[in-house]
């Protein structure tokens, strides 16, 4: 009933997570792994084929650094389905927000309540402890969203007629998870499932792969960003922009991104996209600050 597609690097993570499917999905199921340890193939390109091979109707896209801990989670992903034909994507974690500045799935917080997420997180490159983390604010099982983060994706063969993943421009392991979010946004409603807690073993990480991936997933929508499902004011976007791309900037700060190519790039996003002027020259200003008398971000 479930056909589960992974892209594995570490035999050992697969061989847990397939244990743990097995104990824990409660219905009929497959697992289409591809062995990809050298990186030679692109998380889309390795996904789009695992849905070409699936035997059943829903297809889960997981990462194999997790571990399922609710039982019969299968189904509850089939009665997501058959309650809603209008449902076309569901994950753990995402937000009814999606700034116009480049950034991951989640949006910077003011006044209303834009991510929604339920998992327990681990950390592999910090000392941090393990946590749960929940926010369900409206206390739904489904939280229609814009963006989901990729860690754990259910679809059908249905939507995935219509919204396969862009192998032909992200070649890589970033974006795939925002850009079929926003593909299946067009067609399908994308939702946080909170019936279902996902163990994760390690924290995402940011790099230039990561940066130039984002450009090339904002440039690929611009038209569509920002897009919300929320009543939110024109005063509040605006805020919520003006983080975002504080965050950008101070993570290519990080990154090691030149002062030129750091006001490049926002003399680019002021040509060819929405940024106004004010927004412009303010974060020219800020960008001084952090450059020059180390500002940082929260």
């Amino acid at each position: 009933m479930i056909s589960i597609i992974i892209s594995s690097v570490n035999k050992r993570n697969l061989d847990n997570v397939s244990k743990n499917v097995a104990t824990s999905i409660g219905v009929p199921y497959e697992i289409i792994a591809f062995y990809n340890g050298t990186g030679e193939r692109g998380i889309c390109e390795i996904y789009n084929e695992g849905a070409k091979k699936a035997s059943f109707d829903i297809l889960c896209f997981m990462h194999e650094d997790i571990l399922i801990k609710t039982s019969n989670w299968g189904i509850e992903v089939i009665n997501n389905f058959e309650k809603d034909k209008s449902l076309g994507l569901i994950g753990i974690a995402g937000s009814s927000f999606k700034t116009l500045a480049p950034s991951g799935w989640g949006s910077p917080v003011y006044e209303i309540d834009t991510n929604f997420y339920n998992y327990e997180q681990h950390f592999k490159h910090s000392d941090k402890k393990t946590f749960h983390t929940c926010h369900n604010p409206r206390g739904r099982n489904l939280e229609n969203v814009v963006v989901l983060d990729g860690v754990w994706l259910c679809t059908t063969k249905e939507v995935f007629s219509k919204c396969s993943f862009d192998q032909s421009l992200f070649k890589g392991f970033h974006c795939y998870d925002l850009d079929f979010s926003l593909s299946v946004g067009k067609h399908f409603n994308v939702a946080v499932t909170f019936d279902i807690l996902i163990e994760h073993f390690s924290e995402g990480g940011y790099n230039k792969e990561w940066f130039y991936d984002t450009l090339k997933l904002h440039n690929k929508w611009r038209m569509e960003l920002p897009k919300s499902i929320e009543p939110i004011s024109e005063r509040l976007i605006a805020q919520m922009e003006k983080k975002a791309f504080l965050r950008i900037l101070f993570k290519m700060i990080n990154l090691g991104f030149s002062n030129k190519y750091l006001f490049n790039f926002l003399r680019d996003y002021r040509k060819h996209s929405k940024i106004s002027n004010s927004l412009y020259w303010k974060l020219v200003y800020y960008l001084i600050k952090m450059i020059y008398l180390g500002k940082t971000v929260d």
